[in-house]
């Protein structure tokens, strides 16, 4: 009798059902807070409210009203907190730094590879997206870069309902010695069956021919590099094209077939660039200390050239030489 009494005391403390008002609540959301009295007030609150009945951990709650289940609560939030932080720590994929002065061998060679043609390659860290994709290949033995090139054709017809009104496509490796035009032919040559395939959605640019389209690079390591690209030259190759540039990965390349920026870009000249990255490096004056880190950093770099060098003509799509190269190249910096 006595726990009949408790029961009937709970449920009206609870108050009426804010659902259906017909009945007594028995639940209380441990999120939003709603009383209800069954499933299926339950499911219609989760429905109207967009709510999943998990309490918000983080949610504020003073002093005076809290009681030992919210500090168990936040005790085990914290707990978790730190092992998440732990878990980052010891992620393989959060070994290679920012830095990158410790890079695989095969993308070492590949920035060094960019460097020589004037080209700044940053590669991201290993769980990013954009590396994932990115099937940029250097030939180590001809000398020659394939790039992964992203294609965005601006000002794609309304009706296709696409989004920013741009059709994306993706070549895997494109040769740096072929020409923009010879590049993007696929997309608008009628005899080639992509780009017939193609015709609806790139009507407007196969119509304008090669030679009233307009390439242009989308920025990277610049100020508001999101609506500023660079002017391209059809005529010329693709490594050329990108040489004073900055690449993240691989470059992603607008075509229009208007003379000007696709729409939210402005254009942006080499020059530009250079002067607003060096308006952004500190002017240090430099002491004993740092010429001697840079007198190492140079004598690294020698050795690494110099084994290079020695296995220019191996294939660097096996492992084994990579883990022979870098073990030589650990083994002369420490000597």
């Amino acid at each position: 009798m006595a726990d009949g009494t408790s029961t009937k005391t709970s449920t009206i403390r609870l108050g009426m059902c804010e659902v259906c008002a017909a009945k007594e609540a028995r639940y209380a959301c441990p999120k939003c807070e709603v009383k209800t009295c069954s499933l299926p007030c339950v499911q219609i609150h989760k429905k109207e409210l967009n709510c999943d009945g998990q309490r918000d951990r983080t949610k504020f709650v003073p002093l005076s009203e809290m009681t030992p289940r919210e500090f168990m609560s936040d005790y085990c939030f914290l707990e978790e907190c730190t092992r998440y932080a732990e878990n980052r720590k010891t992620d393989p994929s959060k070994r290679f730094t920012h830095d990158q002065r410790n890079l695989p061998v095969t993308q070492h060679r590949m920035r060094t590879a960019a460097k020589r043609r004037n080209i700044n390659l940053r590669l991201q860290l290993a769980n990013f997206s954009r590396h994932k994709e990115n099937t940029t290949y250097l030939n180590w033995k001809l000398g020659r870069f394939y790039w992964r090139v992203e294609w965005l054709f601006a000002n794609i017809p309304h009706e296709a309902n696409l989004a920013r009104n741009v059709a994306r496509f993706v070549d895997e490796r494109c040769d740096e010695e072929v020409t923009l035009s010879d590049l993007v032919a696929k997309y608008l040559d009628l005899e080639q069956e992509t780009a017939r395939d193609q015709r609806k959605l790139l009507a407007n640019h196969q119509t304008a021919g090669i030679g009233q389209l307009s390439f242009w690079l989308r920025a990277e390591g610049v100020r508001r590099s999101c609506t500023r690209c660079y002017l391209l030259e059809a005529t010329k190759t693709l490594g050329e094209n990108l040489a004073g540039k900055t690449i993240v990965e691989f470059p992603t390349i607008f075509v229009t077939h208007e003379p000007k920026p696709p729409g939210g870009y402005e254009a942006i000249d080499s020059s530009e660039e250079f002067e607003e990255e060096q308006e952004e490096l500190p002017i240090t004056k430099p002491g004993p200390s740092s010429k001697a880190i840079a007198q190492d950093l140079d004598d690294s770099h020698d050795v690494y050239h110099d084994l290079a060098a020695a296995f220019a003509g191996e294939d660097v799509s096996e492992t084994e030489d990579d883990e022979e190269f870098e073990a030589l190249y650990r083994e002369r910096v420490e000597l």
